[in-house]
């Protein structure tokens, strides 16, 4: 089976920085086997976005000779698929297709690539709603390279797709991730976490870490670095909003560790209740002494029976700590961020 390792980095990102249990690469309708949900409405959005693009834009034909949305959405395919579960119930779903063209985003001229471009995210949102019986979900076009004489109008075209599928009462976010964006958001997210990742099915992550065996200190992209970028408002740290505020804790602790850097007087202060509320705003002390005689979960639940703690300790020096996973994106981060910006 042919591998593309933009899809292997999509991948990563999904399970890493989206926190989505369930990723499909190269997903595909089973055709014979699934119901149709909302055809009605699906067959509108095919036809209200064919007939909004070919009127603005003289020339632009979505779909060619393909005139039924059945035939259209049973022909789909989306590279990277990634679903975020919390208590049983789907949190975030994730629609990605992404293109790697060392020359730059082509398929044959401007005119065409852009169209493609927005039939993959039409057929994309079709899917969704008629596969998965959902009118809401991240639904993105991700290419590394793409030169603004496509990038501009395609990103000009995405909002009008976007504001068009609002107006129909559907949630679908639409969304252009390449060049900086792409470095940024996706390959330095993903590479940064490469170090805490030890799969080895994920190809893209152990590119990096091979290469990370061979290259000079100097010339390595993750966990050994010695300068991260700032945390405050993302001036310093651009793309890391990408991260769940779990995942980006987690994997800023790891590096502070691996460097070195977090010392005993730290790691004292962070036991500490009154000092985790006043500095991160969270209720309980970042780190637990872990006691290896004891079964985990008697440590990592409080007394209502909740889980406070993560499941995997991680070392400091000679000894071994929970990581308090009680983070809320909008209570604390920015009390993270500040505390980590001494670090940096």
């Amino acid at each position: 089976m042919k591998i593309e390792i933009a899809e292997s980095l999509m991948l990563s990102w999904l399970r890493h920085a989206k926190n989505c249990q369930v990723v499909q690469l190269n997903w595909k309708p089973s055709v014979g086997s699934w119901e149709l949900f909302n055809e009605a409405e699906v067959e509108l959005i095919m036809k209200e976005t064919d007939q909004y693009f070919s009127e603005k834009y003289e020339g632009m034909n979505l779909f060619k000779m393909n005139r039924s949305y059945s035939q259209l959405i049973q022909q789909g395919e989306i590279d990277a698929l990634g679903i975020e579960l919390n208590q049983g119930t789907v949190q975030s779903i994730y629609a990605i297709d992404v293109a790697f063209h060392e020359n730059g985003l082509n398929y044959a001229s401007r005119e065409e690539t852009i169209a493609r471009v927005l039939k993959k995210m039409i057929r994309t949102a079709m899917i969704l709603q008629g596969y998965f019986n959902m009118s809401k979900g991240e639904i993105i076009f991700a290419s590394p390279k793409v030169y603004s004489i496509i990038s501009d109008p395609l990103r000009q075209c995405v909002g009008e797709l976007q504001q068009l599928l609002e107006m129909r009462g559907l949630g679908f976010n639409f969304s252009l991730i390449c060049n900086d964006d792409f470095r940024d958001k996706i390959f330095n997210v993903v590479t940064a976490l490469s170090g805490s990742v030890s799969d080895t099915s994920e190809l893209f992550m152990r590119s990096i870490q091979m290469y990370n065996l061979f290259a000079s200190e100097s010339e390595q992209r993750v966990v050994k670095q010695k300068k991260q970028p700032a945390a405050r408002a993302y001036s310093g740290f651009k793309g890391f909003e990408e991260m769940k505020i779990g995942v980006f804790v987690r994997s800023s602790l790891s590096r502070l560790v691996s460097q070195d850097l977090l010392d005993s007087a730290e790691v004292e202060r962070l036991m500490e209740e009154g000092y985790s509320k006043k500095v991160f705003n969270v209720p309980f002390p970042v780190l637990k002494e872990y006691d290896e005689t004891r079964p985990i979960n008697e440590q990592r639940y409080d007394h209502l029976g909740r889980a406070r703690y993560y499941a995997e300790p991680f070392r400091v020096g000679e000894k071994q700590y929970l990581l308090c996973n009680h983070w809320v994106e909008e209570l604390s981060r920015s009390y993270f961020e500040a505390w980590l910006e001494k670090y940096n």
